[in-house]
């Protein structure tokens, strides 16, 4: 039996080992150099195909998954000139697991149905270790038919989370980023408070994991001060983007708008 070819679009610090999980599956990867070209020298060690753009990525492949950073770049790598789309063959499967537009997610799906290609939307939580260690979780948007051919290379990154049609994935990982990062401000807020008596950080660290206050932000925080910058773009890119697809549909949310306003610092 022939192995599943999955297409990759973007190797950063998500996708990069993302894709690695793929192929010590065994499962065939393709993808092409986007911004450098440090991902594609270290993949194509682990057998990963290089093709020359996303087109070529998809071109034979049973599954495409993009992993770029937002809704443009997800437009651009799927439906422009030389995207991915254009290329599936009918009966594949395009996976979206950026954190982009639930309602692009849905445009996206119909040009893909047209096409006979079928379309998931599965952003993923977690950061690079947890890609590492493939114990994401997978918040999947669309038919239970595509979910199932797919579980294969789905579960060899995390735990699938099924949410409804196409869209719906979105709409979960939107909703657990406004959790998240108001969750960070309140965690910055005590910890400032804490300090500001004498408290040791550390110390008060150590209860919030054992109390009430306990959460996967507090478990994971110093991994998220590593790489804290980084967690901080992207968590205001996806509240930004909760908040327009909320304000479009009526929705109040003033606790993860004040969190858009925090005045985050450089450093945690």
């Amino acid at each position: 039996m022939a192995k599943t070819r999955i297409g990759f679009i973007g190797l950063g610090a998500m996708g990069k080992p993302m894709a690695k999980r793929l192929l010590d599956h065994g499962l065939e990867v393709a993808s092409c150099a986007r911004v450098a070209r440090e991902a594609i020298e270290e993949l194509k060690q682990s057998g990963l195909i290089e093709a020359a753009s996303p087109a070529e990525v998809a071109d034979g492949a049973d599954q495409v998954i993009t992993m770029v950073r937002d809704t443009g770049e997800t437009e651009e790598a799927v439906l422009g000139e030389r995207g991915a789309l254009g290329a599936m063959k009918p009966g594949s499967t395009l996976i979206v697991m950026s954190t982009i537009d639930p309602n692009f997610c849905r445009r996206m799906a119909d040009e893909a149905k047209a096409r006979e290609i079928s379309m998931l939307d599965c952003p993923v939580s977690g950061f690079p270790f947890k890609a590492a260690e493939g114990t994401l979780a997978l918040m999947v948007g669309g038919e239970a038919a595509a979910i199932e051919r797919c579980r294969p290379s789905l579960e060899a990154l995390g735990q699938i989370f099924p949410c409804g049609e196409v869209g719906m994935g979105m709409v979960t990982k939107l909703a657990n980023n406004a959790v998240a990062l108001g969750t960070m401000g309140m965690l910055l807020e005590v910890r400032n408070f804490a300090q500001s008596f004498g408290l040791a950080e550390d110390d008060l660290m150590e209860v919030l994991k054992s109390a009430s206050a306990n959460s996967f932000i507090a478990q994971n925080w110093d991994a998220i001060r590593g790489m804290w910058d980084n967690v901080i773009d992207l968590a205001t890119k996806d509240a930004g983007i909760c908040l327009e697809v909320a304000e479009a549909a009526g929705i109040e949310m003033p606790l993860t708008t004040a969190a858009t306003r925090f005045p985050w610092p450089t450093e945690s």
